[in-house]
């Protein structure tokens, strides 16, 4: 890849999917030595990198019922990254949208799950209906 910026990115969004789906169980054991990583590569509950269509973009990873916005960079600009995560989760017709921040100089694990008040509260409130 010519663009070191964009290398960066897709290198954080492929760190995030992976780091996802192998804590969450979608991978076989083993995965790195792999050619194909899935356990069932059409359930519903993979972190999946979606392709762009359009001129609508619909996020860097979807990982239901969440569009993630994935960003690695020097400086952080939390609004706009949880505006654009908001807008493409709107786009894909997902709920919710969140911004996954690189954490500089740290492993994937500690990268920053951001989003705003408003979404928090949504997913607040789902989790307790869907508890009762």
């Amino acid at each position: 890849m010519s663009n070191p910026n964009k290398a960066k990115g897709t290198a954080h969004e492929t760190s995030t999917r992976h780091f996802l789906n192998e804590e969450l169980g979608q991978y076989v054991d083993g995965w790195r030595e792999l050619d194909y990583p899935w356990k069932d590569p059409r359930d519903p509950d993979n972190v999946t990198r979606p392709a762009q269509t359009g001129a609508r973009d619909v996020g860097d990873l979807h990982a239901w019922p969440f569009v993630l916005e994935a960003k690695a960079e020097k400086e952080f600009r939390l609004p706009a990254y949880v505006a654009q995560a908001n807008k493409e989760a709107r786009h894909a017709g997902f709920p919710y949208g969140v911004a996954v921040v690189k954490a500089p100089r740290k492993n994937i694990r500690d990268a920053y799950v951001v989003m705003d008040l408003a979404t928090f509260a949504r997913v607040l409130a789902d989790i307790r209906s869907a508890r009762s």
